[in-house]
C-alpha cells in the first residue's frame, strides 16, 4: 500500500465521520423521540409546558411575528400560567438551544445565529411570567430528547400535558408525538401557538388529532 493512498485513507475517516454525524443529527432532528410507556393510572396529575417563547424566536428572527400576533400568544400563555398555579399544577418551561454543530452552522449561515448558544436571545419572552418554575433545555425539536424532563414528570406523578408556546408546526408537534410515543395524554392550546408556517398548521393538527390529541381552541 503506498504513502499516498494511506494518507487519503487517513483523510477520509474523519471526513466520513462528520458526514455520518450529519446525517444523524438530520434524522434525531425531524423525527419525534420514543421512549418507555408510562402507567397513567399512577400518573394522574397534569403540566403546562411552555415550548421555546426565547427573545431569539419571539422577536430576533429573519420572519418575526407581527406584534399583535405575539402580544395575544403570549398573552393567553400569561394567563394559561396563572391558573395552572392556581389549580396546583406544574409549569414546566422548555428552552431550545441547538447545540449540535451541523445545526448551529446553518443557523449562523442561514439564520443569523438565533439559538445558538451564548446569546442574549435564549432568554425567555420578555413579556413571559416564568416565576420560578422548572426549566428544561433540548437541543432538537421534542422536549422529551432530554431524559431530565421525563424523569421530573415521573417525579411529579404527571400523565396529562397541555402544551403552549412555539413553533406549532415544529417544537410543539414534535414534543406532543414524543409524549403521545409514551403513553401521555396531551391538550393543544391554540390561541397558545405561534408558528412562522401557519399554512402548515391545519394539516400538523389533523395528523396530532388523529394520533389522540386534544385541540383546545378556546
Amino acid at each position: 500500500m503506498s504513502l499516498l493512498t494511506l494518507v487519503l485513507i487517513a483523510l477520509s475517516a474523519p471526513v466520513l465521520a462528520a458526514v455520518g454525524y450529519f446525517f444523524w443529527v438530520v434524522k434525531i432532528s425531524s423525527a419525534p423521540t420514543k421512549g418507555q410507556p408510562i402507567d397513567r393510572n399512577a400518573r394522574p396529575k397534569t403540566a403546562l409546558l411552555v415550548i421555546d417563547v426565547q427573545e431569539d424566536f419571539t422577536r430576533n428572527g429573519p420572519k418575526p411575528y407581527p406584534d399583535e400576533k405575539r402580544a395575544q400568544a403570549i398573552d393567553r400563555i400569561n394567563r394559561d400560567i396563572e391558573a395552572a398555579r392556581q389549580n396546583g399544577e406544574d409549569v414546566i418551561f422548555i428552552k431550545q438551544v441547538f447545540r449540535h454543530w451541523p445545526v448551529i452552522l446553518a443557523m449562523k449561515l442561514l439564520m443569523g445565529g438565533i439559538g445558538t448558544p451564548g446569546r442574549k436571545g435564549l432568554a425567555f419572552d420578555r413579556d413571559l411570567k416564568v416565576g420560578d418554575a422548572p426549566v428544561f433545555e433540548k437541543p432538537i425539536g421534542d422536549a422529551f430528547y432530554n431524559p431530565e424532563l421525563e424523569a421530573y414528570l415521573a417525579q411529579r406523578t404527571i400523565g396529562h400535558l397541555r402544551l403552549t408556546g412555539l413553533d406549532a408546526c415544529q417544537c410543539v408537534q414534535f414534543t406532543a408525538r414524543g409524549a403521545m410515543n409514551r403513553g401521555y395524554s396531551v391538550d393543544i392550546v391554540e390561541p397558545a401557538l405561534l408558528t412562522v408556517t401557519p399554512e402548515k398548521w391545519p394539516s400538523v393538527k389533523t395528523a396530532l388529532k388523529d394520533l389522540g390529541a386534544v385541540i383546545q381552541t378556546a
